[in-house]
């Protein structure tokens, strides 16, 4: 209408002194039809500041929009210009009543008059409404442009404030992220069929960070709790969690808010269950018998998030409106990906990718390691600055073997269990069962591969690779005590179904070469025994697969009841002297034969010492005495 475009309050108190009249008893100088239009708006009106003051909202919002319509309809041209002056004191009285029910209104349609009004409402003109009635206006004006339910009330105007005031400088951090993920998350939601706006939820939960982790154990952009993220596809394990990855986590959180929303049929209650679960929403709806949000009783934490939400989504549309402008977004995120058979250390894919270890740790949130996890079957993909996907290759597959692996290959003997590997190798079994994702450890099969962690990359070892010919007289004990690793090790290596070794086989080895935490000599006791201080973090399983020693043994020679051990503790990790006249606990592996040689002794007097024969069997943890040739 023509009175809509005139926002000046002139000839307001002559309409309001007129509506208070009979409208029938008025007489315009008007031709019938204009005349009855004018009476008929002024009625509605009047109807309208009646229902108003009687705090009956929807009635007057009806009426205005009648009156509303009515003024629309009537034409400039056949206006006298004697009564002008009136039809625009009513069209600006229609409008000041409409901005007085305003705070009074959450939600209206599409189509309704008010959204008309709004949108040409200058800033100047905001400031001379009341103050609680801006942030409304603001509400009402950009939810149109929103494709999720946002309601105009005190909650969210008040949210509003929060952010422009309080929350100003998290906003603007949050707005700055938002560049980097914004795109990717876009089309993602659009893929997924959901409204582009639960963008905003990513927001409120984690400010976009992928890091971010709460005190009720939510990771990621989007805040799964571990039981969330599983049932949405998504894997925890001790080398990646899924739920800090953002493109992953997107798809997860999609998928997710589509299930709640066809459950409870409303996105204001889907947000809601994305906070506080569909179960909570649900009895909330049962106990207030109503489906609308702001009447059910649920944790404050989810009352305030709602209205959070439908604030960051607002506030969105349009930043400058609300004092967030001059903002530099991120540049989106970008990446190339490459595929990696074998593990990596990051530091040196840093390299190989020509960028810094931070940034790379960016770009590949969900690893929780400093290297790439193993693979029980396929390859893993590794995000690498985009346009770096050959010279990563090149340089890649020119790496040592020390950087490029981090796992050992053991291949299950019979009789095998996990947690008799994890004790072989020093490892936790629950280790084991996470790298090769075993859904059932107490099933594994002889000849079945497992992945197992080096020691190398958690004791501060470095390894390298060799060939070792059998000589005579060797046994895979001497073998792996030689080289500082385990008989289990050197059996999986070489893929050896016994201890059975004949001379001039090559064996396969690797060394762990361990580089010294403090002193630059090894230390002993009295005795000479060698001695380890136990580090943070240490096992007797590691400590005894570092020296090679029976586990059985450490413990003895320590006269440990137990497994327990603490820090600084030190440790005997060497046999007794055998010029002393002392005792060997035998391990793994040990002949007589092999025990008489290690210390220079005759086998038949080694047996005689010990009242035992040449074919006996001996076991690991039997102490044999040792006494030095006259």
């Amino acid at each position: 209408m023509a009175g809509c475009a005139s926002w000046q309050a002139s000839g307001v108190s002559s309409i309001e002194t007129a509506i208070h009249q009979d409208s029938v008893q008025v007489e315009l100088d008007l031709p019938a039809s204009g005349q009855d239009a004018l009476l008929a708006a002024r009625w509605y009106l009047l109807r309208a500041t009646e229902a108003l003051a009687f705090g009956l909202y929807e009635q007057a919002r009806q009426d205005l929009d009648e009156a509303f319509q009515v003024m629309a309809e009537l034409e400039d041209d056949a206006m006298p210009e004697s009564t002008r002056a009136l039809q625009e004191a009513l069209s600006a009285s229609i409008e000041s009543t409409y901005f007085k029910l305003l705070p009074h209104l959450e939600h209206f349609s599409a189509d309704s008059p008010l959204i008309l009004l709004l949108e040409g409402f200058s800033k100047e003109q905001l400031e001379d409404l009341p103050q609680d009635a801006t942030p409304l206006v603001r509400i009402h004006q950009l939810r149109q442009h929103c494709d999720i339910p946002i309601d105009a009330n005190a909650k969210v105007a008040a949210s509003i404030h929060f952010f422009q005031t309080r929350g100003q400088e998290t906003y603007t951090t949050w707005l700055k992220r938002a560049g980097r993920y914004r795109p990717m998350i876009l089309d993602i939601l659009k893929k997924e069929g959901v409204p582009q706006d639960l963008f905003y939820i990513a927001m409120i939960e984690s400010g976009f960070n992928p890091r971010a982790y709460s005190r009720a154990h939510a990771v990621g952009l989007w805040q799964f709790i571990e039981s969330t993220g599983k049932l949405e596809g998504l894997s925890r394990n001790h080398w990646i969690d899924e739920r800090r990855d953002p493109i992953k986590s997107t798809r997860a959180a999609a998928r997710h808010l589509k299930k709640l929303h066809q459950r409870l049929k409303d996105w204001r209650l889907a947000v809601a269950a994305y906070n506080a679960g569909s179960g909570r929403v649900r009895r909330a709806i049962e106990q207030a018998g109503s489906r609308n949000f702001w009447n059910l009783e649920l944790p404050r934490e989810t009352t305030n998030y709602v209205p959070l939400f439908m604030a960051a989504t607002i506030i969105g549309k349009a930043p400058e409106l609300f004092g967030f402008d001059k903002i530099e977004p991120d540049p989106p995120l970008s990446y190339s990906e490459v595929k990696l058979t074998n593990p990596v250390r990051l530091k040196a894919a840093a390299r190989c990718s020509r960028s810094g270890y931070e940034e790379l740790r960016d770009l590949n949130p969900e690893l929780r390691r400093i290297i790439t996890p193993p693979r029980a079957t396929g390859s893993y993909h590794l995000r690498i600055p985009p346009g770096q996907s050959q010279a990563f290759l090149a340089c890649y597959n020119k790496l040592p073997e020390s950087e490029k692996l981090a796992w050992h290959y053991y291949y299950v003997q019979r009789n095998d269990s996990v947690w008799s590997i994890a004790r072989e190798f020093g490892v936790s079994s629950a280790l084991i069962i996470e790298a090769n994702s075993l859904k059932n450890p107490d099933r594994i099969r002889q000849g079945q591969r497992l992945y197992i962690p080096s020691l190398a990359d958690f004791d501060g070892r470095s390894v390298s690779g060799k060939d070792y010919v059998v000589k005579p007289g060797d046994t895979l004990s001497d073998i792996a005590r030689q080289h500082g690793i385990s008989v289990a090790q050197l059996r999986s290596w070489n893929r050896l179904d016994d201890d059975i070794i004949h001379p001039g086989k090559t064996l396969k080895v690797q060394t762990a070469r361990t580089r010294p935490k403090s002193a630059k000599h090894p230390v002993h006791n009295t005795k000479g025994r060698p001695l380890h201080i136990v580090q943070t973090g240490e096992t007797l399983w590691g400590i005894g697969n570092r020296f090679a020693i029976n586990v059985e043994n450490l413990k003895r020679w320590n006269q440990l009841s137990g497994s327990l051990i603490r820090p600084g503790q030190q440790l005997i990790v060497g046999p007794p002297n055998p010029d002393e006249g002392s005792f060997y606990i035998v391990a793994e592996g040990d002949t007589l034969y092999s025990i008489a040689r290690k210390f220079g002794l005759q086998v038949e007097k080694l047996a005689r010492q010990n009242k035992i024969s040449l074919s006996s069997t001996l076991l690991s943890g039997m102490t044999l005495k040792i006494k030095p040739l006259n």
